[in-house]
């Protein structure tokens, strides 16, 4: 018995470790800029690519192993410098939910490069020679490479925590972090700091890639995993802080290494499970940073005032009738794999737009979107496979009640408490946790999913349509689809919808002009979730399989890319968002790796330099041919307005207002 427990403790401190080599670059670059830089995972991967370059697959020492582990960090480090200049210094005053969207982007380049550069195919690195070998203290078996990972990530944090408290470094970092205008004026380069942070902060990134290789095969979605893990990390020992993200990892190992033992049928869920009890009940963290910001003193203001088109009305619905006829008519003269890839998008569209009535019009962004997505997908599947002769529409109804029973389950117990980026975690992380539920599901298809879903009938009363057939299940397709549109468009153009925009340009003028706001952001949630699902229902007899695939993290980046591209600022942004991100994957999908590489930098491109995306774009053109304001850009925390100096009279009665 105390040799499992010591087992259990080792491989508790291992995995920590692991995870903190990695989590040590993503706490100190938010330490120093409030980014939550989501593409530490990718650039972590590139450090990995570039020492196994060096070293290959069979190490010939332990020296050259260390020296490949230094070129990919320094080559990492000249690459943050780099992405510092031409991407982070222009997002340090943007909404944070622009910022996560952005570093995502910045991420699919990464892998994108990295495909074109090194394939796709998998390797594995053995432990260099000292490292490969078992030891046996006390008569247990351990792994000397795990035990070098232990004390590497002790040493890591350790120098980490002398330079920040006790060097001089770490004392301008701290002082530049709290306030660069006074730093500034103090006399300290502060461009200078800055920049030498960042690329500590990579360097620790390629560090951990180069020095994890010999933990797992090195393949191009290596850095999803760690990125994961690492993000937890850092929520639940605070925001910036290092010493919480140390305690953060030990932790997260602890609990993977009870999971392990107590709950060996499904690994892995109980991290999701202690993380969302961190975020609803401390979402600070143990060690909060000084300087970060509470929950709700940042909400985002979503894409800006939704603005109207110089054309009326009359002309945009003239065209959209005539979008539809042509949409209607596409059985008829195209082959079977585009019809599919249309179809897909008229799904894609449906999500989007669930998306966008959080983010858009509310100013909630959820990074577990698929969640939502996969409970109408699958529950359709089930239905059809198992359930003679039931009615499609009600199984689509019976999806829209679960996938808001859920949403109505999260946000009752999450939005009174979180917001920004601890509600984006917390919603990822749940829906991490279905799929690890899914994975291990034989009832569901485990890794396999569900397979040769039937195609249903509809039964109208006296009238029955057989949707069989690829070009009847796309006309149903195309018909829910403009129906749900129309029914979008008609809530948010309503008062309902009108509240919402004034809730997310000001939530507390709302609050305070008697706006029930806790109840009007339960109710977007609730309604999203259920258009989610409802997307879902529509997918599975479409696609005819349902996989894990449907519900990892990623693929709840895919209404988040339709809705950027095509522009948050107005409702038609996702439907125009989705119809150019399927051309551009279908355009380049013989190409490995350039869809990631255009995608994201599209992406990044429109954030930077567009972020009304597509539809802002034409809207401004269309501004200046035919007259009219052109849209507005979303505000940035620089272009703020500054803060009203109180009166006298106010400070004396506490400042009421």
């Amino acid at each position: 018995m105390t040799h499992e427990i010591l087992f259990a403790f080792f491989n508790a401190a291992a995995f920590g470790m692991a995870i903190f080599l990695v989590a040590a670059g993503l706490t100190l670059i938010f330490g120093l800029l409030r980014l939550l830089n989501m593409a530490q995972g990718g650039f972590f991967m590139i450090g990995a690519y570039v020492a196994y370059s060096v070293m290959g697959r069979d190490v010939s020492s332990l020296g050259m192993f260390l020296f490949a582990v230094l070129v990919g960090g320094v080559v990492v480090a000249l690459l943050g410098l780099v992405t510092d200049r031409l991407v982070l210094r222009r997002l340090r005053h943007v909404d944070p939910h622009y910022v996560l969207i952005a570093t995502f982007a910045l991420m699919m380049v990464c892998t994108g490069v990295t495909k074109l550069i090194w394939g796709v195919d998998f390797f594995s690195v053995n432990p260099p020679p000292g490292l490969d070998q078992p030891m046996n203290p006390f008569g247990l078996f351990f792994s000397a490479y795990q035990l070098f990972v232990i004390g590497i990530g002790v040493l890591l944090y350790l120098l980490l925590e002398v330079a920040i408290h006790r060097l001089w470094f770490g004392k301008l970092m701290q002082a530049l972090a709290a306030d660069p205008w006074m730093s500034g004026v103090l006399g300290i380069n502060v461009s200078f700091g800055i920049a030498l942070s960042v690329m500590a902060s990579f360097l620790l990134a390629g560090l951990a890639g180069g020095l994890l290789l010999p933990n797992q095969s090195l393949s191009t979605g290596l850095g999803d995993s760690y990125l994961m893990y690492a993000f937890f990390a850092v929520i639940i020992g605070g925001l910036g802080n290092i010493r919480g993200a140390f305690i953060g990892s030990l932790v997260l190992g602890l609990v993977h290494s009870l999971n392990t033992v107590l709950l060996p049928s499904v690994p892995g869920l109980a991290i999701y499970v202690v993380l969302a009890i961190f975020l609803l009940f401390k979402p600070t963290g143990l060690f909060p940073a000084v300087g970060t910001q509470t929950e709700g003193a940042h909400e985002s203001h979503g894409g800006g005032t939704l603005h109207r088109p110089v054309l009326s009305r009359g002309v945009w619905q003239a065209l959209g009738t005539a979008g539809v006829l042509v949409l209607a008519t596409l059985p008829l003269w195209i082959s079977a794999g585009p019809l599919y890839v249309v179809g897909t998008v008229l799904i894609q569209v449906v999500f989007a737009l669930s998306w966008n009535m959080l983010f858009g019009y509310t100013g909630l962004v959820s990074f577990g979107h698929a969640g939502f997505f996969a409970i109408g997908a699958y529950l359709t599947a089930l239905a059809l496979r198992h359930v003679a002769g039931v009615p499609f529409l009600g199984v689509i109804a019976a999806s829209a009640v679960f996938g808001a029973l859920a949403a109505w389950g999260i946000g009752a117990l999450a939005l009174r408490r979180m917001s920004g980026v601890f509600l984006a975690v917390l919603t990822v992380a749940l829906a991490e946790a279905l799929r690890l539920i899914i994975s291990f599901s034989s009832f569901l298809g485990r890794e396999d999913g569900i397979t040769d879903i039937p195609r249903p009938a509809l039964n109208l009363g006296l009238v029955r349509f057989d949707l069989g057939s690829s070009e009847a299940y796309y006309w149903f397709l195309l018909a829910s689809c403009v129906l749900i549109t129309g029914g979008m468009w008609w809530l948010l153009h309503s008062r309902f919808g009108r509240t919402l925009q004034t809730i997310r340009q000001d939530q507390e003028r709302a609050a305070f002009m008697g706006t029930p706001v806790a109840g009007y952001r339960l109710a977007a949630f609730v309604i999203s979730g259920a258009v989610a699902a409802v997307a879902g229902s529509l997918y599975a007899p479409w696609a005819r399989i349902v996989t894990i695939e449907e519900v990892h993290w990623l693929a709840s980046a895919q209404p988040m890319l339709n809705t950027l591209l095509g522009g948050v600022s107005s409702f038609w942004g996702p439907v125009v968002g989705a119809g150019l991100f399927a051309a551009i994957t279908y355009a380049t999908r013989t190409l490995v790796g350039l869809t990631e590489l255009i995608v994201g930098s599209g992406l990044l491109i429109i954030i930077l330099l567009a972020p009304n995306g597509a539809v802002g774009l034409w809207r401004g053109l269309e501004a200046r041919l035919f007259g009219g304001r052109t849209p507005p850009t979303p505000r940035t925390d620089a272009e703020a307005p500054p803060a009203r100096v109180p009166a006298a009279s106010e400070l004396e009665t506490g400042g009421a207002r």
